[in-house]
């Protein structure tokens, strides 16, 4: 080849690069950030730590899930958070995740963060093969693609001929049940069944009698759930999750973090009950690996696998890590209590006590949790940088939730609720409402137009209300109280504040 041609194609290398160059600086600076927002939002999650950080929790829904009856609907974050008051823990909870997700969001925290230790959610359902085949899966990784560490324009390039993990729910159905059938399970003793299938199809046929002495056909589908959930055995070689997981223990060590991994509670106690000794010799088996393994790597495993007892997990009818308020307390202590080893002078000793209260106030920040946090925006507000947002599909505000016997009956005579109100139209429905629900009445609703007090578009108002409290709800187990609007038009609410007297 003479040097012409060398110099030729010299020269159109040298004019492609640069103009990828360009184009990469022209889509990252007009296009880039609306192409995130739109795809990838999951990144304000991220942005929203600070850089002054000292711990980042990142977890799946386990983290947040709460049972309406909590008093403290904290997060397991925020209670960790309790044993180090001194220093900023911060978490980053993206409903459905898993190892794959975590190592690109981690990827994205700033190099210029001061975070000293990751906190990372171990899920053991997370490595069998409904999860990793999930019909979640095509628009998790849809929503990642735009967050991977290349160039803007590559990245724009790979969602734009879907790049990445799309199959349709019948071809992730497909892979499930061929893995199921062909994994061969291997216990030390001798077990009736080849695989998966096998076993789920002897349950679902010879079923869970009830006192009566007839099937209980929801326990005998739960029992076959257990079954497909944890009726698997952890390959390290070639699970996609550990895969994963190895990848964040080297990012851990470019970006010189300390790794805790929390190994999150199973409810064996139940599962026990339910199929027997072998599905808990499974899932106490995959912990074991879990821990060896990450062990094995010096990494910090907090093993909280058989901590929780049945009656602290919020989903009684299906496999899930959702606790209630002292599953979520017990598993905070443990991995605060392994922090330890990295922060010994900072860790201080938590003692919780049920005090009486009787007055309420959420802004939509400060840490105050009730239910449809999912709510709040910062796209306004009254006080502060949030708001609850309500209209457009969005039917409830933040939600009050409290058990009422805990109120003393002396304070059970009405109730006096004042929020700020910010309507964008005077075309809506909104209402206030009171509900109550309990075991041995009929459940109770009242609503209360907002149009009464409110007659301006776009400002703030106050709403005010005073409730009756009827004897008829007096014992009630929950008592629940939220703006509902149900219209296309927004209204925005702030500083709810709630006073039992």
């Amino acid at each position: 080849m003479n040097r012409g041609i060398i110099k030729k194609i010299t020269i159109k290398l040298v004019s492609l690069i640069l103009l990828l160059v360009v184009l990469n600086y022209i889509y990252k600076f007009f296009f880039y950030e609306k192409d995130l927002q739109r795809y990838s939002d999951v990144i304000n999650l991220v942005r929203a730590v600070p850089n002054d950080v000292d711990i980042v929790y990142i977890g799946e829904s386990s983290n947040n899930s709460f049972r309406d009856d909590d008093i403290d609907k904290r997060p397991i974050s925020a209670l960790i958070s309790d044993y180090f008051p001194d220093l900023k823990i911060y978490d980053i909870t993206k409903p459905a995740s898993h190892s794959g997700i975590y190592k690109i969001l981690l990827q994205n925290i700033p190099e210029e963060s001061q975070v000293k230790t990751i906190i990372v959610t171990l899920n053991l359902r997370s490595f069998n093969t409904v999860w990793i085949h999930s019909k979640l899966e095509t628009s998790l990784q849809k929503s990642m693609v735009l967050l991977k560490p290349y160039p803007p324009i590559v990245n724009r390039f790979l969602l734009s001929f879907n790049a990445y993990d799309i199959k349709t729910e019948e071809e992730r159905v497909r892979q499930i049940k061929e893995i199921w059938e062909k994994d061969t399970l291997h216990f030390p003793y001798k077990f009736p069944f080849k695989n998966v299938l096998e076993w789920d199809k002897w349950m679902s046929k010879t079923g869970i009698k009830g006192a009566d002495g007839k099937r209980d056909w929801d326990k005998t589908s739960l029992a076959c759930q257990y079954i497909k959930t944890y009726g698997f055995q952890i390959d390290t070689m070639n699970n996609p999750r550990i895969k994963d997981f190895d990848k964040i223990i080297s990012l851990a060590k470019m970006r010189g973090w300390n790794l805790v991994f929390n190994l999150l509670a199973e409810n064996t106690e139940k599962a026990k009950k339910l199929v027997g000794k072998d599905i808990v010799f499974l899932m106490k088996e995959n912990g074991d690996i879990l821990k060896k393994y990450y062990r094995s790597r010096g990494i910090t495993v907090v093993d909280n696998l058989n901590v929780i007892p049945d009656d602290q997990f919020i989903n009684q009818n299906w496999t899930t890590e959702h606790y209630a308020e002292n599953g979520r307390k017990l598993i905070a202590k443990n991995v605060a209590s392994a922090l330890k080893r990295f922060y010994p002078d900072k860790y201080k000793e938590v003692e919780y006590s049920n005090i009486l209260q009787t007055s309420f106030f959420n802004n939509c920040e400060d840490g105050v949790i009730w239910g449809q946090m999912s709510s709040v925006t910062s796209e306004t507000s009254f006080s502060g940088n949030k708001s609850s947002k309500t209209g457009n599909g969005i039917k409830y505000s933040i939600v009050f939730l409290y058990p009422l016997k805990l109120i003393p009956d002396s304070l059970k005579n009405e109730i006096d609720i004042a929020f700020k109100v910010k309507p964008e139209s005077d075309n809506h429905n909104g209402a206030l409402i009171i509900q109550a629900k309990g075991r041995n009445f009929k459940n109770f609703s009242q609503n209360f137009s907002l149009k009464g007090q409110i007659n301006q578009v776009g400002k703030w108002q106050d709403f005010h209300q005073t409730f009756i409290i009827p004897d008829s709800i007096k014992d009630a187990d929950l008592i629940k109280i939220y703006l509902f609007n149900p219209s296309n038009n927004i209204i925005y609410l702030d500083d709810f504040k709630i006073d039992f007297e």
